[in-house]
């Protein structure tokens, strides 16, 4: 019982760990991911306990995240970035697959 426990709680722990990421600015063309530059510091809307949130990136690492955003943001939607529509940190519209600047979890 013991082991199972312990076995439980290290693999919580990895996968908070996993979730977290590493933020990063990429560069995404057509919806994919094509190149991504040195972990990010600075504010970006990401995904936070099952928001989408203003968050303070330091250094690729969550630090803070704000109430529910509403606004546009490049999230993944069916496997590709898109700009989408965020209304109360849900998502409501996404249009075409995005090309250009975004900050995502590597």
């Amino acid at each position: 019982m013991k082991i199972y426990c312990l076995f439980t709680a290290v693999l919580a722990f990895a996968s908070t760990a996993a979730i977290a990421g590493n933020y990063q600015s990429c560069r995404i063309s057509s919806g994919m991911k094509s190149f991504c530059g040195a972990p990010f510091s600075g504010e970006a809307v990401i995904q936070d306990q099952g928001r989408y949130k203003n968050c303070r990136i330091s250094s690729g690492m969550k630090s803070f995240c704000g109430v529910p955003f509403s606004g546009e943001a490049v999230i993944q939607d069916q496997g590709r970035y898109k700009s989408c529509r965020i209304s109360s940190g849900m998502k409501s519209f996404c249009g075409v697959p995005f090309s250009g600047e975004a900050v995502i979890t590597d």
